[in-house]
């Protein structure tokens, strides 16, 4: 089932579920959703791409979809 974590709340749920960490004093949105990527990428890598686009995976342009296949490991 796609996800969406278009936001700071739905990060913060997210990295509750995850057991990871909380958001830093002084780091952005922007830095935590990427650490917080990075935590679940090991585990489900479509849910890390899920997080670092704010978007589920059914609603991904083809830049996002590119991205994800270069951090996978493809070369496109």
């Amino acid at each position: 089932m796609p996800m969406d974590f278009p936001d700071l709340e739905s990060l913060k749920r997210c990295a509750e579920v995850h057991k990871f960490r909380q958001l830093n004093e002084n780091e952005t949105e922007e830095e935590f959703r990427e650490a917080l990527a990075d935590h679940v990428q090991p585990r489900d890598f479509v849910e890390s791409e899920e997080i670092r686009n704010k978007v589920g995976w059914d609603k991904w342009d083809d830049e996002q979809k590119k991205g994800g296949l270069r951090r996978a490991g493809f070369n496109v």
